[in-house]
């Protein structure tokens, strides 16, 4: 499998953000990357890899929390090798969440990019509940992207999703990580370790914990459970004018 882009996590100081970050999912994280002074973090289905801040504009000041992107990668590059069971990682990427106010706008501009649309049992995918971020969302396979699915989010609420979008506009918000060991195992590990767990709740891609902590506007982590769709209906509401 190819993939037409790589997920990065733009940051004033990736050595101390990428440590920061990799004790609290209780991974490792290591130099490298595909610019200077980046580092990476191995998600199994995709590197992520965490880069300087760049500016896009002279207000556009680093924060401390930074912000997800998609770089792409012109003449593409092949997906990580994990198909050695000895190799296992402790976190896969699940899924990498996308902002977006229109789900249909949204699919049609990144289909080309996607797997094709289909559930499990052969018939189209339904819209679910995202419930830690106020949104609906609707599941694709990653195809040439980053990850195993690809998760269109629009809010519903004025919650978290709601922030990511004033904040960054449309583009990646969260990344959804699943535990080799299961959730049950890793959040005990977690909170050993004195990170902060939202809820459990049933999500797009199964039953999941939000990481607490972070800014309300993302960019998001969630920690996801086997994997199983959820068959909740969309919450009802819109957002407020």
């Amino acid at each position: 499998m190819t993939r037409w882009a790589r997920l990065t996590w733009q940051v004033p100081d990736p050595a101390a953000f990428a440590t920061t970050l990799a004790r609290r999912l209780g991974v490792d994280a290591g130099p490298g990357g595909l610019v200077p002074d980046a580092w990476v973090i191995d998600l199994g289905s995709a590197w992520l890899e965490i880069r300087p801040w760049i500016r896009e504009s002279p207000s556009d000041a680093p924060r401390p929390g930074g912000r997800l992107m998609l770089e792409p990668v012109p003449a593409g590059e092949p997906a990580p090798d994990d198909t050695d069971p000895a190799a296992a990682r402790p976190l896969r990427l699940a899924g990498t969440g996308w902002a977006t106010v229109e789900l249909d706008r949204a699919e049609d501009s990144l289909g080309m990019w996607l797997g094709d649309a289909t559930a499990d049992a052969g018939g189209p995918a339904s819209d679910t509940a995202e419930p830690h971020l106020g949104a609906i969302a609707r599941v694709r396979p990653a195809g040439g992207l980053p990850g195993d699915a690809f998760v269109l989010l629009e809010p519903t609420t004025e919650g978290r999703l709601a922030a990511s979008l004033v904040r960054d506009d449309e583009g990646p918000c969260a990344l959804y990580l699943r535990p080799a060991a299961g959730l049950g195992a890793w959040a005990a590990a977690a909170r050993a370790r004195g990170v902060h767990l939202g809820p459990r709740r049933a999500g797009p891609l199964g039953s999941e914990v939000l990481i607490a902590g972070g800014p309300a506007a993302g960019p998001h982590l969630l920690v996801v459970d086997a994997a199983r769709r959820s068959k909740r209906n969309p919450p009802a509401g819109t957002i407020a004018p």
